[in-house]
């Protein structure tokens, strides 16, 4: 199936994603707080995003018990790191972006067909991305809060 081709393109091309995504957030002015994580930790970091993205896209409620939970906790690692979180949500929004863009630069959906398979794709990941931002600003918002009180 076209759907789980696309998948496979985007993991197999997880290193050429994720120079890019580093490329962008570390030289973009709207996300500077990024320029104080050593640079292979950030690639790391985006690397894991568009390796383990097939893995995600899952629709089952353990998957999202899983996205609350990894995506909660670096929330709140990116709170202690003093990332804004206006820089983290758009971080993700630029992963998100980079990837449709590479996989319209590959040309090669030939049919109706295709086009609806990467459609359904992008509106997977979309969604994903929508539920990371939420779940990410969730756990950022309550380290805030508990080093408000302190």
């Amino acid at each position: 199936m076209f759907y789980f081709e696309l998948l496979d393109l985007i993991k197999n091309n997880a290193n050429e994603l994720t120079r890019r995504a580093c490329k962008e957030i570390s030289t973009r002015e709207e996300t500077r707080g990024y320029r104080k994580i050593p640079a292979d930790v950030l690639y790391e970091r985006v690397f894991d995003v568009y390796n383990n993205l097939s893995g995600w896209l899952g629709q089952d409620d353990h998957t999202m018990s899983q996205i609350r939970t990894v995506y909660t906790e670096l929330g709140r690692k990116r709170y202690h790191e003093g990332i804004p979180l206006h820089e983290v949500v758009l971080a993700f929004m630029l992963v998100k972006r980079i990837l449709w863009e590479f996989i319209q630069e590959r040309q090669f959906f030939e049919t109706t067909f295709e086009m609806g398979q990467a459609l359904e794709l992008n509106n997977r990941v979309v969604f994903f991305f929508d539920r990371v931002i939420y779940f990410v600003s969730m756990g950022y918002e309550d380290e805030l809060l508990k080093n408000m009180k302190k």
